[in-house]
């Protein structure tokens, strides 16, 4: 269940709730590290023959999330209550979802790996109350929007040479809008998102065009029957036939990309096809 109360946490689809209203027993937030953004992975090198120097600072590290707060808890609760956050932020192989409500702003979410809960028994016990610390650790740095979009990006022209720009389009913002040979996806957010774009067949040599940074992807050699898929992770840069065989290895335009922000003007494209292929792009938008 989605997340409605302005400043809420929670890590998990099925997770301990944090500051929600005071009913017991409950997690009083008081201070939440690693929303900002992100630190940058930066090199310095010097300007020889002349003062000064160059950096660079293009890309960013993995988040640090730390939360502290004050457990709450009847005398005989609050044993169970802590247990139930060690289980909820206990380690995990796979990245967790950790969502939280900003003020005026649907759910958003980071990926990430929990860290456990820290706290001490201390006087504050005997009035109910425990001193906590989460953490966790965002590998990717992308504030995503928790809602997945959906998009089906339907076969275009089945013969198709060259890339070419068709410069006149609707441009706008906030929706998804076709054209007669493409359709324009918005990433409302205000940073690049990567989508999974899934293929559905039955098509040979399926090509994806991305005419806002162009950039295309041709599979060649590679053919799919009706009941096929093939995943392309962009984030990853993975191309899975029906989400587990590899098949990166037919890619022959490799030039991954990423939806930019606002709207991005993508197609479908295959040497044959059965008019019923189609192709759906998944994505999130994403924040910094």
């Amino acid at each position: 269940m989605a997340l409605t109360e302005d400043f809420t946490f929670k890590l998990g689809d099925s997770g301990v709730v944090l500051n929600t209203d005071a009913i017991y027993p409950f997690v009083d937030a008081e201070n939440v590290k690693g929303l900002d953004s992100a630190p940058f992975r930066t090199s310095s090198r010097d300007h020889e023959g002349d003062e000064g120097g160059f950096m660079d600072a293009e890309f960013e590290k993995g988040r640090d999330i730390v939360i502290d707060g004050t457990a709450y808890a009847t005398t005989d609760g609050m044993e169970d209550f802590l247990d139930q956050l060690k289980a909820n932020w206990a380690p995990s192989k796979v990245q967790v979802p950790f969502y939280f409500k900003p003020p005026g702003k649907n759910e958003r979410m980071l990926l990430v790996k929990p860290l456990g809960m820290r706290y001490d028994w201390s006087t504050m016990r005997r009035t109910n109350q425990v001193s906590i610390q989460l953490g966790a650790f965002a590998e990717d740095p992308r504030i995503y929007d928790s809602t997945l979009i959906n998009v089906n990006l339907p076969l275009g022209a089945t013969v198709f040479s060259g890339f070419g720009f068709n410069v006149s389009f609707p441009f706008g913002f906030g929706g998804v809008s076709t054209t007669a040979d493409a359709i324009q996806i918005v990433n409302t957010g205000n940073r690049p998102t990567p989508p999974v774009i899934t293929i559905h067949g039955p098509c040979d040599n399926p090509r994806l065009l991305n005419d806002t940074v162009s950039k295309e992807m041709l599979f060649q050699g590679l053919s799919l029957g009706g009941s096929d898929t093939l995943v392309v992770d962009m984030k990853n840069r993975t191309a899975k036939l029906n989400g587990t065989t590899n098949r990166r290895n037919t890619l022959v335009a490799p030039t991954w990309f990423n939806l930019e922000v606002g709207a991005n003007t993508l197609r479908f494209r295959a040497s044959s096809s059965d008019p019923s292929a189609f192709a759906t792009v998944s994505y999130r938008p994403a924040w910094r």
